[in-house]
């Protein structure tokens, strides 16, 4: 474990002196203060001002703004990787005891684990959904998708430069929830090649459906998130050799 401290204790001092990738961990505490005591506020306003009722979209709105915390702390990590990789960091890693399996483990992990805490407390603290049991089975989908975007910069950004234009591309996919909340069932499934679909389609089927159908959703959804995760691993492997 020792290793892997090392590692995480140059992580936060490059973060610390880094105001971008601040960004991945200040973003969704923003998130969760604004969704707190702003959507109250905004819903008030439109229900007494325009007779809108807002509440009635808490629940897109919860998962919504969820699914911007793989790519943020997907961002961050992936960020750090890109600067590890100019200085060939990664190749000094390979020859210590860390080893370049060791540096992969690490780097998968550590967004998973910051997308898995910033989200499970989302859940509890927004007030935008309460959180149930069956919530973890998106907090594993969501686990699998930060480490997916971290490597998709690291992949096919050949700078740092570049991986903030593309994590601005990146940013398209959010567009899961929106297709598993307002198409209609028939054609939502065009969507399904968005990763973000399926964590938000499992929210909406915990919602309203039986046990069997949100097993059978985050049963395809892992293999979805698991397969890609694989692809990502081997393209970035590619990369840095």
């Amino acid at each position: 474990m020792k290793k892997y401290h090392m590692l995480f204790i140059s992580d936060i001092r490059h973060t610390g002196l880094d105001p971008v990738l601040m960004v991945g961990i200040f973003a969704p505490l923003a998130l969760l203060v604004v969704s707190r005591f702003g959507f109250p506020m905004i819903a008030d306003w439109l229900s007494n001002g325009y007779a809108f009722d807002l509440y009635e979209y808490s629940s897109f709105a919860a998962i919504f703004l969820v699914m911007t915390f793989p790519m943020l702390t997907g961002m961050m990590t992936g960020l750090l990787m890109l600067d590890e990789r100019d200085e060939n960091v990664i190749s000094y890693y390979a020859v210590t005891p860390l080893m370049r399996r060791g540096y992969m483990v690490y780097r998968l992990v550590l967004p998973s684990v910051l997308c898995t805490l910033l989200s499970t407390l989302y859940f509890i603290v927004s007030g935008l959904s309460s959180f149930q049991f069956e919530h973890i089975y998106i907090l594993l989908l969501l686990a699998f998708e930060a480490p997916c975007f971290a490597l998709f910069l690291a992949s096919f950004a050949a700078n740092k430069v570049e991986g903030l234009a593309l994590s601005k591309i990146g940013g398209l996919f959010i567009a899961g929830p929106i297709v598993a909340y307002f198409v209609p069932s028939p054609w939502q499934f065009i969507g399904a090649w968005i990763p973000t679909y399926w964590p938000a389609k499992l929210f909406f089927v915990i919602e309203t459906a039986s046990g069997f159908s949100v097993l059978a959703y985050f049963m395809v959804g892992l293999i979805f998130h698991l397969s890609l995760l694989s692809i990502m691993v081997r393209i970035f492997i590619k990369r840095a050799d």
